[in-house]
């Protein structure tokens, strides 16, 4: 559920306006096409906004937009701007501190990033970065004790006028795997009270030294953490997200089947997240805040439909294999 309206508190917008612009705004794709739109003068409130939706779903920023509405921004309402052109301009306004949320996942199939929209949940599969992989044990202690420690893909948020972004997990806690004496792109956060005992994603262990990292590394736990808009990722820095769960005997008997049932396996995984949901909220220059969430989830796909690139040694048949990916999705 994205929180904190897109458009100022003290604008009143019908509500499915305001859901669809919200909607809209997040979903938005960076895809380069630029494609304007014309709206009548004095047309009704709802209609404007609507309009607005429309053309900054295609991807026009607020600049043709604003330039619409002409001198009625610049003047006021005092110089004969009308009540629903007062807010629309206000609306426009807004829309300079619109986000987007990018993964770097396998479905972009050369390495681009994928905007992550409602409706539309991200695949990522299985790799050799820690970015991609996950760990999970289970065991009969506590009448099935579960845990489980996943990758963060590469997310992105991208915007105007942003300083600072935090996540936040609605159960278990961040992972950060970060160099012990270096400065951590971690600029501030919560952690984690107590401990959680999980596999763990990240460090650059090597064979050639011995199964030794180059040098000391640590592992944080948050419930939540804040990045600086202008450093969000770091090549030795892994982002993952863990938990121990107990009484789930069955959910381990889904997963670790002795018949393997690739459909009573996903059911197993979406069981063991059960409904783990990451908030993404960005500060702003004027230190004003938006939010929008993001449910983690699990789907069957095939390997070609999850974006993973065929190895030359593979049959092409096995491209068609029904496989569980960790999917990212954002939510309404």
């Amino acid at each position: 559920m994205m929180r904190d309206s897109i458009f100022a508190e003290e604008i009143e917008l019908p509500e499915i306006v305001q859901k669809k612009a919200d909607r809209a705004f997040l979903a938005i794709r960076a895809d380069g096409k630029e494609r304007t739109g014309q709206m009548a003068k004095g047309g009704t409130l709802a209609a404007a906004a609507a309009c607005a939706a429309v053309v900054i779903t295609a991807g026009v920023l607020a600049g043709p937009l604003r330039g619409v509405l002409g001198h009625a921004g610049a003047e006021g309402t005092n110089s004969g701007q009308t009540g629903e052109e007062h807010v629309l301009t206000a609306a426009v306004d807004r829309i300079d501190k619109m986000f987007t949320l990018q993964v770097k996942a396998e479905e972009a199939g050369t390495g681009e990033a994928v905007a992550l929209a409602e409706g539309k949940p991200v695949p990522v599969t299985v790799r050799s970065d820690g970015g991609n992989s996950w760990v999970f044990d289970g065991s009969d202690e506590n009448g099935g004790t579960l845990d489980y420690c996943i990758g963060l893909p590469q997310i992105t948020c991208e915007g105007e006028q942003i300083e600072r972004i935090t996540y936040s997990i609605n159960q278990g806690a961040f992972q950060i795997v970060q160099p012990e004496k270096e400065e951590s792109i971690v600029v501030d956060g919560q952690l984690y009270e107590g401990e959680l005992n999980t596999g763990s994603i990240g460090g650059d262990y090597s064979e050639e030294r011995d199964g030794e990292p180059s040098k000391p590394f640590e592992t944080l736990l948050y419930t939540s953490f804040t990045l600086d808009y202008d450093r969000q990722a770091d090549d030795e820095t892994w982002l993952n997200f863990c938990n121990v769960r107990t009484g789930c005997a069955d959910v381990i008997g889904s997963i670790w089947s002795e018949e393997f049932q690739i459909e009573q396996y996903n059911s197993g995984i979406q069981k063991m997240l059960n409904h783990t949901v990451i908030t993404c909220t960005v500060e702003y220059a004027d230190h004003t805040s938006a939010s929008a969430d993001i449910l983690v989830d699990s789907r069957i796909m095939t390997r070609r439909e999850a974006g993973e690139q065929q190895d030359p040694e593979m049959d092409p048949a096995d491209m068609d294999e029904e496989i569980v990916v960790i999917t990212f999705e954002l939510q309404e």
